[in-house]
């Protein structure tokens, strides 16, 4: 009588692609609802973190499946294999960010120069949650090697303080920041005018605003200065806005501070998360982005910081 062999199905395998698909599911789940609902940051980060384990678990289940489908010939290869890709798949965000957990310097809030105070207009409100966030901790200098934090440098343009203010605006229009609060910046035409894709390109074609008249009764001498009057009028200029990153959502606060001399305006940055100890290099991530786009607008009179 002929022995037919029947092959063994493998439970782990099975369930290593079921638990697969569940944990894609939760981390999309979470991320829509980070995204583009109000789930906090903070539960959106529990989420992952049990998607992340109960992933592992799916891949240690699929490395069984793989094993007896080996040791055995018990069915299950290729729910194994599929298993195995989903969980590693929902282990990538985990592992992506333990990585620049561990290599990167534990920091929130990031500028671009130790030389100069870069204060906020308004201060940045902190969510309390389980996310530990100290906002009158330390921030982080530009005195990291790294590829990221060693890109954050002070920008010096050969160009008068307008001109790079309304590149600088044109950016942050493109990034969909928005204006939180600004300082300095009324010397300026009130009546600005829009700039668009054609002419923001050129920088040598942005308009400068029409002096706009003054009061001439009781002015000083010329030479002396009113009480309190500084000697360079709308030599600063602070600008902070509020983004949302596009594909994460995280919520960044950035400050913009410009200031001119006889030769030369300065751009200096500062950025920070509103939530937890660590940015994992975003906050310098967007500086570097943004100041980027500045340079590419000012084409010509960038100098040495």
């Amino acid at each position: 009588m002929p022995v037919v062999y029947r092959r063994p199905s493998s439970i782990s395998a099975v369930w290593s692609r079921k638990i697969g698909y569940f944990v894609i599911i939760l981390l999309l789940t979470a991320w829509i609802g980070h995204r583009f609902f109000d789930l906090e940051t903070s539960n959106a980060i529990v989420v992952g973190m049990l998607a992340s384990a109960i992933a592992a678990l799916g891949l240690c289940l699929a490395v069984i499946g793989f094993s007896m489908l080996w040791l055995v010939g018990a069915r299950g290869g290729r729910a194994s294999f599929v298993g195995l890709c989903l969980n590693l798949v929902a282990l990538l965000p985990f592992g992506f960010s333990l990585y620049r957990y561990v290599s990167l310097p534990e920091q929130f809030d990031v500028v671009t120069s130790s030389d100069i105070p870069i204060e906020w207009l308004r201060n940045p409100s902190r969510p309390k949650t389980w996310l530990s966030n100290d906002s009158s901790g330390d921030i982080m200098l530009n005195l990291n090697n790294s590829r990221i934090y060693g890109q954050l440098t002070e920008r010096r343009y050969e160009g008068a303080i307008d001109r790079v203010y309304r590149a600088i605006r044109a950016v942050a229009s493109e990034e969909k920041l928005t204006v939180i609060a600004r300082e300095g910046d009324d010397f300026l035409s009130p009546d600005e005018p829009q700039i668009d894709e054609a002419t923001a390109n050129d920088a040598t074609s942005i308009p400068v605003p029409a002096p706009t008249p003054r009061d001439r009764i009781n002015a000083p001498v010329q030479g002396q200065l009113a009480e309190g009057e500084n000697s360079f009028e709308g030599s600063t200029i602070r600008l902070q806005f509020a983004k949302n990153s596009l594909i994460l959502g995280v919520q960044h606060d950035i400050l913009v501070l410009l200031t001119e001399d006889e030769t030369a305006t300065f751009v200096n940055m500062r950025a920070a998360t509103k939530q937890g100890p660590h940015d994992l290099g975003l906050n310098a991530e967007l500086i570097n982005s943004f100041l980027s786009k500045v340079d590419n607008r000012l084409l010509g009179i960038v100098g040495a910081g």
